[in-house]
């Protein structure tokens, strides 16, 4: 679905992204791990159109789209979840969500929103409540939610397990598994590796803007080089 060849990212004179090579197959779930600042959001910035890149093509489902408009790629069937959620503090639940599927057809919301709020219960619960007043884990649900509403093919997902407790990190990802298996694809950007590895089917390992490590998630949740440099030995 996915197959990123060659890409190369820089802000001004400071490269972010080196030669990277990589790719999601349909249905799966791929994760990219490496420590702060190794490019990874970069990366799924330059994915969604937020970021150009210096050299390297994207394809998305058979078609180039580097260098798109962000809203044009929405359209295709890519959605981010951004690092950090950026949900709309002074909108309402429903405002967020209903923002996230802003180019479909109204007649089709309502039927997605049933099927978000059937993923995220708390969310059907607090329809008409400002996102800003929301737990950090509600708002991570929130995001989530306003991505799906795209009904995005492949989704991008930057950092979903950030500043959350280990429970709603468990939460998270149990929802991330069962949105995959009803047919959404995933690049997912974690720097909880062995979670990210346990839930994905493949990843690779991203060291200073470029790939230095990739492989079946069991193989690198097992690989010495991983376990002592990011899985705490």
């Amino acid at each position: 679905m996915l197959e990123i060849a060659n890409l190369s990212v820089a802000y001004g004179p400071i490269p972010a992204l080196d030669n990277v090579t990589l790719a999601v197959g349909t249905g799966r779930i791929v994760a990219l791990i490496g420590a702060n600042g190794a490019g990874k959001s970069t990366l799924m910035r330059t994915v969604s159109g937020l970021q150009r890149p210096q050299a390297g093509t994207i394809l998305f489902a058979g078609q180039y789209i580097q260098g798109a408009a962000p809203h044009d790629i929405v359209r295709r069937g890519v959605a981010l979840c951004p690092e950090g959620r950026r949900v709309f503090p002074h909108l309402t639940v429903r405002e967020n969500l209903v923002l996230g599927g802003y180019h479909r057809p109204k007649r089709e919301l309502e039927g997605d929103l049933v099927r978000v709020y059937q993923l995220f219960p708390r969310l059907g619960e607090r329809l008409r409540q400002r996102a800003g007043g929301l737990s950090g884990g509600e708002q991570q649900m929130l995001a989530l939610g306003r991505a799906l509403m795209s009904r995005p093919r492949l989704l991008l997902l930057d950092e979903p397990s950030l500043g959350l407790a280990p429970l709603l990190v468990q939460e998270v990802f149990k929802m991330l598994a069962q949105i995959n298996r009803e047919g959404t694809t995933m690049l997912l950007v974690e720097q909880n590796a062995v979670a990210a590895l346990r839930l994905a089917h493949y990843g690779y390992l991203l060291e200073n803007g470029r790939i230095i490590l990739e492989g079946p998630s069991n193989r690198l949740l097992n690989d010495p080089m991983v376990q002592a440099a990011y899985l705490g030995g």
